[in-house]
């Protein structure tokens, strides 16, 4: 991995496509604009920033970013408008969305889109939600027109957020027009043109798992009412196969109950459904632990995936672990260290120059200006994400390869890459038997040295996604050799060290729940596995699902209760590994229920 501003990459994706400024700022900013933005002179939104990746067709989900005060601020606003539009608090989204800045397209679009997801919500105004997401759609592409716009499509570079107030425009037109079959036969060619223009535009697994889940939901509710009920059952599992290998939580729910309402329909025994199984699962999860507000069928919404990192968080956590006064950091710097202390208080954020001669004394990397990413390229970025989902399933020889893979595809001067891949090594080496667990210690402690002072445990920032790799791979080891108490301590100390950042923790999904997770399986407490399970449903990822009702299960079965319900759970157990593709696991727990419990289970 290396560190390259949002601008650099978006020049580079766009020159390799070879896509012209014109082409990509076409109803979003001014050509001046995207060729001050990727030169980093113009510190865009975060909502423009994804918008623009979407059009490149790559997914912005998989970055850790590191962000001044105000963007993160408006990251925070849309969260606390959409809280409140889905909680029915009419009077606060209004305020909200009244104080939304209003500088560009992107915002005037985000408005109207806003606006529609208010009055369908909260007054299920179909028609005045249509309207609102009219004018949205032509907000930032000029030449949508509802006749005609869709036969056109391929050519534009359309985002995910665009693509989804197209979606929600024919959700409007279908709700309200329900008995109009010539309506249904509109949006059903305009839906499908959608799912052409997803396939071949969207290369980002995540992003075309989201997109494509939806728009075939939508696709299966007019087959649901024209009664052909198998066509609604294609379209749904295609739907939900893309969540599950992207372990997205979010939205399996309206296609889950789509498909067992078709299943039903077409006389198929509910107890030889696997969908129907998921369905009723995730459905007593969800009722008794997602936040009651939280939406099930929105398309508006989407699962949390990036990290998210303060840059004057950074610059004090830095200054203060190297034991650095304010006056020595400002020296050269700054006239004085009071403006060195208005920096470090989120109060104003430093120019380009200065915050790169603020990361040169630090000895940091410069290039963290304007919302930075942690990335070589996306496919190097795929290849790490496949790698950590062969170690969470515990294919270790094919970890193993695809770290080989990996290393030969990135610059191994970079420290941060080198760190990346002596992890995979340790772990794989230790998993495969050909280091020691002692071994595998004193490597990742090697590896943490430059982030962890292990004997006073201590940080010099709050860790970031590579780095609590580091530390869940050093308490798992730890654990290993009989130092449970050592690894519960640096467990509580990291977490904590978490939490205590401006940053709400459900902004460092990916960071934080693989920590809290292991600290759990280790600690057994059902107060802090019941938050975990919440946090699954908030963030909208499936990854530790298993994990959180296998924690309930032990919990459960420590404390003596009715073998029944204990059963129960270890089915939900079952289930949600399949759902996730924990081949292993899943097995586990069929050789249980069958030969010790004899229950049987769908495979």
């Amino acid at each position: 991995m290396e560190f390259k501003t949002i601008g650099n990459l978006i020049k580079e994706i766009r020159t390799a496509k070879k896509i012209t400024r014109k082409e990509l700022s076409y109803g979003i900013c001014s050509e001046h604009t995207l060729q001050e933005l990727e030169t980093d002179s113009y510190a865009a939104d975060g909502l423009m920033l994804d918008i623009l990746l979407q059009r490149l067709g790559q997914s912005p989900d998989k970055f850790e970013m590191i962000l001044n005060s105000s963007l993160f601020d408006m990251v925070r606003l849309r969260d606390l408008i959409a809280e409140a539009i889905c909680r029915g608090k009419r009077e606060l989204a209004e305020q909200l969305l009244q104080h939304y800045p209003s500088r560009t397209n992107v915002d005037e679009m985000y408005l109207y889109r806003m606006k529609a997801f208010l009055v369908y919500r909260i007054d299920k105004n179909c028609t005045l939600a249509a309207q609102h997401l009219r004018k949205a759609a032509v907000t930032t592409l000029p030449d949508y027109s509802y006749d005609h716009f869709y036969e056109q499509m391929e050519n534009y570079l359309i985002s995910a957020v665009e693509l989804e107030n197209l979606l929600a425009l024919e959700r409007m037109n279908i709700e309200s027009n329900i008995k109009d079959s010539a309506i249904r036969e509109i949006s059903k060619r305009h839906l499908a043109l959608c799912m052409d223009y997803i396939k071949y535009h969207f290369h980002g697994d995540e992003e075309y798992a989201k997109l494509t889940s939806k728009c075939a939901w939508l696709i299966g509710k007019i087959c649901y009412l024209e009664q052909d009920y198998m066509q609604a059952i294609v379209f749904c599992k295609k739907g939900m196969e893309e969540l599950r290998k992207n372990t997205i939580l979010y939205f399996m729910l309206p296609l889950l109950e789509l498909m067992t309402e078709s299943e039903a329909a077409l006389g198929i025994a509910p107890e030889r459904s696997k969908w129907k199984q998921y369905y009723d699962i995730l459905t007593f999860l969800w009722q008794g632990y997602a936040k009651k507000w939280y939406p099930t069928d929105s398309l508006f919404h989407n699962c949390c995936q990036r990290d998210y990192h303060l840059d004057y968080e950074l610059i004090r956590s830095e200054r203060e672990s190297q034991y650095m006064t304010q006056a020595q950091l400002a020296e050269d710097i700054y006239q004085n260290p009071e403006s060195l202390s208005r920096v470090e208080t989120g109060k104003v954020s430093p120019n380009k120059k200065t915050f790169e001669k603020l990361m040169d004394k630090l000895g940091l990397e410069k290039r963290r200006y304007n919302g930075c990413v942690i990335t070589n390229s996306f496919e190097v970025m795929e290849l790490k994400r496949s790698i950590d989902g062969f170690i969470m399933r515990r294919e270790y020889q094919k970890a193993k390869e695809a770290t080989q893979k990996l290393k030969s595809s990135l610059d191994m001067e970079i420290s941060e890459n080198r760190m990346v891949v002596s992890l995979y090594e340790a772990i794989t080496g230790e998993s495969l038997g050909e280091i020691s667990a002692e071994e595998a210690l004193k490597k990742f402690k090697i590896i943490s040295k430059k982030f962890l002072n292990f004997d006073q445990k201590t940080f010099s920032h709050i860790p970031m996604r590579n780095e609590t790799l580091v530390i869940n791979n050093i308490c798992i080891t730890l654990c290993k050799l009989g130092h449970k108490d050592e690894a519960l301590d640096l467990y509580r100390i990291t977490l904590e060290k978490m939490r205590s950042s401006k940053v709400n923790v459900k902004y460092r999904y990916r960071s934080y729940q693989i920590l809290f997770n292991s600290y759990i399986r280790e600690n057994r407490s059902i107060e802090d596995t019941l938050k975990e399970l919440q946090m699954e449903f908030l963030c909208g990822k499936t990854s530790e699902l298993p994990f959180c009702l296998n924690h309930i299960l032990q919990i459960l079965n420590k404390n003596n209760v009715e073998e029944s319900e204990c059963d129960e759970w270890a089915k939900a157990v079952y289930y949600m590994c399949d759902l996730n593709h924990f081949d292993k696991d899943k097995s586990d727990y069929k050789n249980f229920l069958e030969n010790k419990r004899c229950l049987k289970v769908i495979d």
